[in-house]
């Protein structure tokens, strides 16, 4: 079974107006429910208060009438169209409730008055206060009075659905202004957005005339004010592509340029190896060879690490800063014997940080770049601990050094201060030092601490939360 396609809103201007017109159908639906209900208690409450009021009136111009005791064999009802019990003014004054209010007086138990309205007659109520009572066809809210003084009951109510009505009509009065509001404010919103979003394509515009070399800033004047968040983001983006385009760019020529001279050394020693005559010549010029066909893939390893590290964002995977570190000094402890160069560690217990292939590539270019500049029986110190949420790697040797003044630029690419190693690429600290970055670690060079010549490199990493088992 084939499934349709989502319909994507045809504007941007289309989608925010559907969104707030739904919004202002729903606040005009609230309202008008609002406005309703208040209406209706509203008018429930000055109803019940006229009951209570026309209660109290009926009572007191009932009173002279009411004080002559009924003859014996009296009717029990009598209704006032028929009967003579009022005077012209009083009747007048209950003409007007003839239609949708009643009202009854019970002398006792006794029915003695009763208007021709309302539901069939039933007892006095036992209790004063509100009540409802239904009739053939309507429904009655009545209000109960017991004068125990003179053993008089009144009662008094109308029909409820009058007050429906009453609702009705107030509800209606409010509705037609918010019907009429709805589409003006509609007009208005459309209008807005329209000129709003002007701005906006005219924005859109403008970057998609532009080319990919093109990535000056854009001006805040020539936009609204509500666009300058846009626009600084906009011209952030731009700033961050540029640079990374340079460096890349630069990366690139300095490159190019590094591996020339390697290349071309190759190049001029496997040509005169091919005219020597002499075995001992030729297998000395060999081993050169071989020394600069090394030299150029370590410089090409560590310029694709650098292009890969360029590459990602941010570091992702964990792993333990002490098994990466011994793991470096394992593959590095050849090299060290070779140069007879002593590599001492000390790091007791689990160092759970971020990536482990970051935490090694760090471990292992530090300890090369130790061995490589320490002297001849001298000793590469590696230590690890840990303290407030944070590891660190140091790693100390009695080389040269690094004059202060050096520190900053033997953290570029391709820079070689004085005393390197021969055999140096340049790119070691330089991915260390990215590496650090991805980690949102901190690299530092300092002097030994025992005032001793040589360096003392610290590698500052956050630690990784290890959740109890």
């Amino acid at each position: 079974m084939s499934r349709r396609p989502l319909q994507r809103p045809t504007s941007l201007l289309a989608a925010l107006f559907g969104r707030v017109g739904v919004l202002l159908l729903v606040i005009v639906t609230v309202v008008g429910l609002l406005a309703f209900l208040t209406a209706q208690r509203r008018i429930n409450e000055i109803y019940d208060g006229q009951l209570i009021i026309g209660a109290n009136v009926l009572r007191a111009l009932m009173s002279e009438e009411l004080k002559e005791a009924p003859s014996p064999g009296a009717l029990s009802e009598l209704e006032v169209d028929d009967a003579a019990l009022l005077s012209p003014e009083d009747r007048q004054a209950f003409d007007n409730y003839a239609d949708w209010r009643m009202f009854r007086i019970w002398r006792g138990a006794k029915l003695v008055m009763r208007s021709d309205t309302g539901p069939p007659v039933t007892a006095p109520p036992a209790e004063n206060g509100f009540g409802e009572i239904d009739g053939p066809q309507d429904r009655w809210r009545v209000y109960t009075l017991h004068v125990p003084a003179k053993k008089v009951t009144v009662q008094i109510g109308e029909r409820s659905d009058i007050r429906l009505v009453l609702v009705q009509g107030i509800a209606l009065g409010l509705a037609v202004p918010l019907l009429l509001l709805v589409p003006t404010a509609g007009v208005l919103i459309w209008l807005s957005l329209s000129d709003g979003l002007r701005a906006l394509r005219t924005l859109i515009a403008e970057i998609g005339r532009r080319t990919m070399r093109d990535l000056s800033p854009l001006s805040l004047d020539a936009w609204p004010r509500d666009l300058h968040p846009l626009v600084r983001s906009i011209n952030r983006l731009f700033e961050r592509i540029d640079r990374a385009v340079q460096n890349e760019r630069r990366f690139v020529d300095d490159a190019a340029h590094q591996l020339r001279t390697p290349l071309a050394a190759v190049k001029l020693q496997a040509q005169l190896i091919a005219s020597e005559a002499d075995p001992a010549e030729r297998q000395l010029m060999t081993q050169q060879l071989v020394e600069s066909v090394d030299r150029a893939a370590a410089m090409t390893d560590g310029l694709l690490t650098l292009a890969r590290l360029g590459a990602q964002g941010s570091a992702a995977g964990s792993g333990d800063l002490r098994d990466e570190t011994v793991a470096a000094i394992a593959d590095l402890a050849p090299l060290a014997a070779r140069r007879q160069v002593e590599l001492s560690f000390d790091g007791e217990g689990a160092f759970p940080g971020g990536d482990a292939v970051l935490m090694r590539l760090i471990a292992a270019n530090l300890i090369e770049n130790a061995i490589n500049h320490a002297p001849e029986g001298s000793e590469v110190a590696v230590v690890l601990s840990r303290g407030e949420g944070r590891l660190r790697l140091s790693v100390a040797d009695r080389g040269p050094g690094i004059p202060p003044a050096e520190r900053a630029r033997v953290l570029e690419r391709f820079y070689r201060g004085p005393g390197a190693a021969a055999n140096g690429s340049g790119l070691g600290l330089s991915i260390v030092n990215e590496a650090v970055r991805l980690l949102a670690g901190r690299l530092e060079l300092r002097d030994r601490e025992d005032g001793d010549p040589g360096l003392w490199v610290v590698v500052d990493l956050p630690a990784r939360k290890v959740e109890a088992a």
